[in-house]
């Protein structure tokens, strides 16, 4: 008869054998997965930006309203974040009025964000703060110019606030203008120090400041590289802010106190992934 002393290390080891294998398993699995989920992306996602970009200056040469156009901007988003398997979580949107117009401003870590921020807010009609070189990318960088975007070089401070200004005095009144107010997106994925564009933006339209703060997008889609991994981002709308009633010597106090709205949002959305299980990417 065996000996059962003999036979536990055994079990033990077999248990143990079968929990790698099954660690392993997953692991293969996920990764297939994700590398799918890209190579789809690859494809199908220029082939989006070809459909909605030439949708959009289509409607735009017809001289469309700001509201239609806005339509295929929210189309292109909400098809990205599909093709993602990206959920979107939105908080705080009892905030928005509306019916009126505001400068918008998030943190930035991922190309992800923009698509975030017009699905998250499919009520406001949004146009963009872009830098130069997205112009040059055939259709959408033609749509983005003939929609209401605003180009911009960063490296010429006065000329990039005279022509944001010009733009600002030609939009509809139902537009509002997304400001990513790091001027780019995040390489660590941490929360960096504003540039002023969007602050001067406020002043000179007198618009409302309307604080976002994004989480989980760092994680979804790094910068640097094309994987898209499954994951929720969550976007946390705080109170909008007024600019009237300040004057220009005011800008820099206007921009920290955003700059702590928006940091604030950022870590409440960051704790509600946390609270699921989900990994928020970058540091804190």
């Amino acid at each position: 008869m065996p000996d059962r002393r003999q036979r536990r290390p055994r079990l033990a080891c077999e248990s143990t054998r079968r929990q790698v294998q099954w660690y392993l398993s997953a692991a293969m699995g996920d990764r297939l997965e994700t590398g799918t989920r890209t190579a789809v992306a690859l494809v199908v996602i220029p082939a989006a930006i070809a459909f909605y970009g030439t949708g959009a200056v289509a409607l735009a040469i017809a001289g469309a309203t700001a509201r239609s156009v806005h339509r295929m901007y929210l189309g292109f988003s909400r098809f990205c974040l599909r093709v993602a398997s990206t959920r979107l979580e939105v908080h705080g949107a009892e905030h928005l009025d509306t019916g009126r117009s505001y400068v918008v401003v998030a943190n930035h870590a991922s190309n992800l964000d923009p698509m975030c921020v017009l699905a998250g807010l499919p009520d406001l009609c949004i146009r963009f703060v872009v830098k130069r070189q997205l112009i040059y990318i055939p259709i959408f960088g033609t749509a983005l110019r003939l929609t209401g975007s605003v180009v911009v070089h960063r490296s010429r401070t006065g000329e990039d606030v005279e022509r944001i200004r010009d733009r600002m005095g030609q939009r509809a009144p139902e537009v509002s203008v997304l400001f990513f107010a790091e001027g780019t997106r995040s390489r660590d994925g941490a929360l960096h120090p504003f540039k002023m564009g969007a602050f001067a933006t406020a002043l000179g339209s007198g618009l409302p400041l309307l604080p976002v703060g994004l989480a989980g997008s760092f994680h979804v889609l790094t910068p640097g590289t094309p994987i898209l991994r499954r994951g929720a981002v969550v976007l946390e709308v705080g109170e909008p802010i007024s600019s009237a009633d300040l004057d220009w010597e005011d800008r820099g106090a206007l921009r920290d106190r955003v700059h702590r709205a928006v940091a604030e949002l950022r870590t409440r959305a960051r704790q509600r992934l946390r609270d699921q299980g989900c990994d928020p990417g970058g540091p804190d």
